[in-house]
């Protein structure tokens, strides 16, 4: 597959034989300087921005390490990508911390509702979607998620029992399967019912959307680099397929809002599509406003998911956290399996470590800001680097999260205890969740964050209260290197590898790489 950087290298080189001149740089005021530019003091800065993109997209993670350790905490990567990246802790909770006057995500956010989720621009930069903001940050808070948990867990319970009935039926009594897909799978279909309700996913089942959301979610590293005009989307395989991808969504979205959001009578996506009914938006205008919540809910937390259940079965904690898990209360008093709600889940601290641990190593996050004046990044007080208007900042909270020396000794290593306080002290596990920006921070922080956390907690946990699982093989896209998930190759167990085209983009997606597991019943219920 041609990922983004391939696309957009062929159209930037038209635009470079128009621009091969160096960039006038500002003259930054008083005691503060510029940061430092990318690449080779003697080439233009477009051919440095190039060759940045290219190395971005070729391997993102030794990139990223290396700007920290050449060029600093802070890097301005010219024309084509025209951003300042952002690669310190410290730096980054500043940026975050910024008033929205000066550094403003808004703007990323209404853009991106246009070229990536397919809104007019009068809704995307109307009035009525900064009513829908708060609207929605609140609808996905803990306090209203009870209900999408309970939807959630009790289709992964019927998944897993599926899958005990096919075991038991079995003179083996035993399963092989890629167990990335069956958990990508299982989690499309309850994540679906939990927040969209049983008719909803009973209309995209039956409609195969499953397989258009994958078409689309391809196209959506090209989209997002906005490196590629609107008018030349059909021009581009990729983005051409995904548009028909996002097409199908969008005929069963807007059927499904303008038959009244039948199965579905409370939650955030009810109350989005009736406030956007009130701002007068057709059934099609609601359905790009909701695309985006079913893309986020499918892009990263399944894939998330299943590198979660590989860490913690190939670990030496597999028996501590099926403690944590058996000391839930039970449903009744002749089952194993237990009561799973917000409140029993979030009665589990080593768990909560691995979901964070997991979060740590495999997320990618690009927090994108656009300086709408001036602005200092300082981290001492005086002086500073200089970030004038019209640029973009970008937070890479991915080498934090690999060079922070908070982690110690192997930051590439998953350890599923490293933020337990009872383990790391309090000060040291408190101050590594701060540093932790899996789901990014500040105006911009993932709204999903609570419910994604839910949903890994969930099926970890009725998986693990049913089933043995024991990686076999590995099995591999040709089109992504063999390795595993982690920097340096530290991590010795089975991973499928990583998607390589969706820098910055959230949770490591796979392709078509996977892993082979064993799967039995417990041996213990």
């Amino acid at each position: 597959m041609v990922g983004v950087f391939e696309y957009a290298l062929a159209i930037g080189g038209i635009a470079l034989c128009v621009s091969l001149t160096t960039s006038r740089r500002p003259n930054p005021p008083g005691n503060v300087s510029l940061p430092p530019v990318y690449g080779p003091w003697y080439l233009p800065y477009p051919i440095r921005g190039f060759l940045a993109m290219a190395k971005l997209g070729m391997d993102e993670d030794n990139f990223l390490l290396s700007l920290r350790r050449d060029y600093g905490p802070v890097v301005h990567l010219p024309w084509p990508l025209n951003q300042i990246f952002v690669l310190d802790g410290t730096l980054i909770h500043k940026v975050y911390g910024a008033p929205s006057s000066t550094l403003s995500f808004t703007a990323i956010r209404r853009k991106f509702q246009t070229i990536i989720f397919g809104s007019p621009w009068k809704i995307s930069q109307g009035p009525g979607l900064a009513r829908m903001f708060p609207v929605h940050a609140k609808g996905l808070a803990n306090l209203r998620l009870d209900a999408p948990v309970e939807r959630f867990t009790r289709i992964v319970q019927a998944k897993v029992a599926q899958l005990k009935e096919q075991i038991e039926s079995l003179p083996e009594q035993a399963v092989e399967i890629p167990i990335t897909k069956w958990v990508i799978d299982t989690m499309f279909e309850a994540a679906t019912i939990g927040l969209f309700g049983e008719e909803f996913c009973e209309r995209t089942l039956k409609a195969g959307l499953q397989q258009d959301f994958n078409r689309f979610d391809a196209s959506f590293p090209l989209l997002a680099a906005e490196m590629i005009p609107m008018a030349l989307y059909p021009l581009v395989p990729p983005i051409a397929d995904g548009m028909k991808g996002r097409e199908a969504m969008f005929s069963v979205l807007t059927q499904w809002v303008e038959d009244g959001l039948p199965g579905l009578d409370e939650g955030v996506i009810h109350d989005m599509a009736q406030m956007g009914l009130a701002e007068g938006y057709t059934s099609r205008e609601i359905a790009t406003l909701l695309l985006g919540d079913l893309w986020a809910l499918q892009a990263n937390a399944p894939y998330a998911a299943s590198a979660l259940l590989l860490y913690i079965v190939q670990s030496n904690i597999l028996d501590q956290v099926r403690e944590e898990i058996d000391a839930l209360p039970k449903q009744s008093e002749d089952t194993s399996d237990p009561v799973v709600t917000l409140k029993t889940l979030a009665s589990m601290p080593l768990v909560a470590s691995c979901v964070q641990e997991t979060v740590r190593l495999n997320t990618s996050s690009f927090s994108i800001r656009v300086v709408e004046k001036d602005f200092v990044l300082s981290a001492s007080g005086e002086g500073g680097i200089f970030i004038p208007a019209g640029m973009r900042v970008v937070c890479i909270t991915r080498v934090g999260h690999l060079m922070d020396e908070l982690w110690g000794a192997n930051p590439e290593s998953w350890i599923g205890d490293r933020f337990l306080a009872e383990k790391q002290g309090d000060a040291l596990s408190s101050k590594r969740s701060r540093e932790m920006n899996g789901f990014g921070g500040g105006i911009s922080i993932c709204e999903g964050r609570h419910l994604a956390t839910a949903e890994l907690k969930s099926i970890l946990t009725i998986i693990l209260s049913n089933l043995d699982i024991t990686p076999l093989k590995h099995v591999a896209d040709p089109r992504i290197p063999i390795g595993p998930a982690t920097a340096n190759n530290v991590w010795k167990g089975l991973q499928p590898s990583r998607d390589l085209t969706r820098p910055g983009l959230g949770a490591f997606q796979f392709g078509a790489s996977d892993v082979i597991a064993r799967v039995t019943k417990r041996k213990s219920s």
